[in-house]
């Protein structure tokens, strides 16, 4: 009975003891599986980094493998199998780049290519530091045709006939001095202030212009322009020849003119001037509205060097006015002033 109980214990203990023995036995086999791994990380890390190449194999009489790379080649065969395989590249060799001779390139003979021709020579002046442009050795010279001719003939012509022709004459009006000259323009004023109801100055002014126009010669030319604030001239306005035809208007001119309206100098003054006379003889009673300073640098402008102006003013009593805007006018215009009292004609 002791010896089945002594047995049986026995065998509970052997149980116990294959137990952890194989407990153990599974705690050591993990734990060398983890370190295994943790060992063989940085084995492949190293192979990887190494770097790659060729590697020839040799197998031996024994059947081993053996793996030979260019480090490891020492005979000749095996690093001229290597060469072979893997031949040097001109950058693994430090001196390739100097020591290789450049080649021979061909020197090409390009023809002249067409496009723009170049440059005229210049020939530079050493004082003004300046090109002087060679002259082209052939002038173009343009040639005038009968039609170029005929139109110059008529301009010719044309300013001929405006030259003065003849000998200038004298003329003088109301006893005054001599007005010499080949064109004459008469401006008288036309208001009310110069009729019968007035001064009576319409009816003297047609002896008097009709006595000094009746002595100019054919090649003399005429004009009379009444003025109050319109202006009215005989017939065309423009300078007559001094025919006998046309100096017959005078008469008929003034007989049909009446003394009415307003005065406007200014309108008088440009109308005669326009016509370009030699001289131009203004008449007026001198009534206002009297020149202005602006409109006096516009008759002198008008005037020019070609036109005397001479001024008659008219009046009843002696003059009263010393320096008036007729004195002015004839001065700046190379003419003459006179003052007339209408009461030395009764």
């Amino acid at each position: 009975m002791e010896d089945e109980e002594h047995l049986q214990a026995k065998s509970k203990s052997d149980r116990l003891s294959l137990l952890i023995s194989v407990t153990m036995h599974l705690v050591i086999g993990v734990l060398l599986i983890v370190f295994g791994v943790f060992s063989a990380s940085p084995t492949s890390n190293m192979e990887a980094d190494r770097p790659g190449g060729i590697v020839l194999t040799n197998v031996d009489s024994n059947q081993q493998t053996e793996y030979i790379d260019q480090n490891d080649a020492q005979e000749s065969q095996i690093s001229d199998a290597f060469e072979a395989i893997d031949p040097p590249s001109q950058a693994d060799s430090p001196n390739s780049a100097a020591t290789a001779a450049a080649p021979d390139l061909p020197v090409i003979d390009a023809p002249d290519l067409p496009g723009m021709p170049p440059e005229a020579p210049t020939d530079i002046n050493a004082n003004s530091m300046s090109e002087v442009a060679v002259a082209p050795s052939k002038v173009k010279r343009y040639e005038l045709t009968e039609s170029d001719l005929e139109i110059i003939a008529k301009d010719r012509a044309h300013f001929e006939s405006l030259k003065p022709k003849g000998k200038a004459t004298a003329i003088n009006l109301f006893e005054g001095g001599a007005m010499e000259g080949r064109r004459f323009a008469f401006v008288i004023d036309r208001s009310h202030s110069m009729g019968g109801d007035g001064l009576g100055v319409l009816g003297e002014a047609r002896q008097e212009l009709s006595k000094a126009i009746s002595g100019l010669e054919l090649n003399h030319e005429f004009q009379i322009i009444a003025y109050h604030d319109k202006t009215t001239m005989i017939s065309e306005r423009k300078l007559l020849v001094a025919s006998d035809k046309n100096k017959r208007l005078v008469k008929e001119f003034f007989e049909g003119l009446g003394a009415f309206g307003a005065t406007n100098h200014f309108y008088g003054l440009i109308g005669g001037l326009d016509l370009k006379p030699d001289v131009l003889v203004f008449m007026t009673d001198g009534g206002s509205p009297a020149l202005s300073p602006d409109q006096l640098k516009r008759v002198k402008r008008m005037a020019g060097n070609h036109t005397k102006v001479h001024c008659i003013q008219f009046g009843s009593g002696p003059l009263q006015q010393s320096n008036n805007f007729m004195k002015k006018l004839a001065q700046q215009n190379g003419g003459s002033f006179r003052y007339i009292n209408v009461y030395d004609w009764r």
